[in-house]
Formats: structure tokens, sequence, C-alpha cells
């Protein structure tokens, strides 16, 4: 059975707790993003984009459905997650180097939002949903509405098996928060980081309208 998208308006009353009027003027909704009702093929993945979804424009992103039994990492909402891969994707950050990434950015009617938690896990870019699982690490960059850079947060990815492996959770710290851009990418991985795919699932966010 497909896992719904979960939407949740967050009651707000900040005229109530003394906020700035442009805070108690702020629509906000959160969202986990879980991929499953958007349209997407086992064999060719690469020809359908996650593109904008639920106010987040998700870059370099396509729709994954792991093949039973042969997937190198499985989504921790089945059936679906999303998989960024390109091993010829640069993404020069300072002294950071991201070679397969996603940019969320937000969309049309979002003035910023708050990235919360992801599932996460990365595997070998095969262009379909086959492959191995392997072990590396994740940066994350955010830049909030002033264009001011939030400390990057690093993850690691340890596989006990070859394939079929879970994803692993991340919870972002409070400074991402009011974002405008964020870059998840393969800072290192094993053997090859530019033949490395992310997968992402249930990607919590709250959009700030």
């Amino acid at each position: 059975m497909y896992a719904f998208s979960k939407v949740f308006p967050l009651a707000f009353s900040a005229l109530a707790l003394g906020l700035p009027a442009e805070l108690a003027e702020r629509a906000d909704t959160q969202y986990t993003d879980t991929f499953d009702d958007l349209a997407t093929s086992v064999v060719v993945p690469q020809l359908f984009p996650v593109g904008l979804y639920h106010g987040i424009q998700y870059g370099g992103a396509v729709v994954l459905r792991p093949i039973e039994g042969a997937a190198s990492v499985v989504p921790h909402s089945k059936p679906q997650q999303a998989g960024a891969a390109g091993p010829i994707d640069l993404l020069q950050l300072g002294v950071l180097t991201l070679n397969t990434f996603y940019q969320l950015k937000a969309g049309p009617g979002v003035k910023s939002f708050d990235l919360k938690s992801f599932w996460f896990g990365l595997g070998t870019d095969t262009g379909t949903t086959e492959g191995l699982a392997q072990g590396g690490t994740v940066s994350v960059v955010g830049f909030d509405q002033t264009g001011k850079q939030v400390p990057v947060v690093s993850l690691s990815y340890a596989p006990e098996g070859a394939q079929n492996q879970p994803l692993v959770f991340a919870t972002l710290p409070d400074t991402y928060k009011n974002l405008v851009n964020v870059s998840i990418g393969v800072a290192t991985s094993e053997p090859v980081s530019e033949r490395t795919y992310i997968a992402l699932d249930d990607v919590i966010h709250i959009n700030h309208s």
C-alpha cells in the first residue's frame, strides 16, 4: 500500500505570544515528503524528476522505486524514494566539493523553509535502482533568506550489507531554519564518489509563506 504524504498545518498564535509582526502574519505548514504519490519507472527513473513537490523544488532528484531483492538501498516508507545521481555533477562550495547532490529550493509562494529531518542512504549509480550499497559521508549546506550560509552538517552512512540496506535517520540542527536553498551531496564514498547516488525519503520540512 502506498504511504500517503503527510501535511500538518501548524497552528500559530504569534500575536498572542508577542512575536514580531512579520512572524505573526506568516503561515507555516509542515510536510513529510514520501515521494510515493509521484510517477516513475523502474527501468528508466532518470526520466521522472521529482521537480516541485510540496512547495520545494528538488533539483537533481528523480523518483525511484527500488527493485525488490536487488536494490542497493530501500525506502524508509515504501514503495518509493528520491534519488540524486550523476557522475559529472560537481558543486564547489568554498573548500567543500560535492560530487552528486540535490538542491532543495523554496518554490513559488514559499518565502523560506525549515529543514527538520530526512532518511538517507548511498548506493552505486547504475542508471536504474539496481546496485550495491556504499559507505560514505554526505554534507548538508544551507543558505538563509539573507544569503548567509549556515554551518555545514556532515552525515555518515555505513551499510552492513551490499543490497537491500535500510536508510538511516538524520536530524538537522536548529540553524536550518528560514532557508531558501539547501544542498545535500556526496562528500566521500567508497569506492568512487562520482558513481554514488543518494537516496532520500520522508523529508520533513516546514514551509513559510
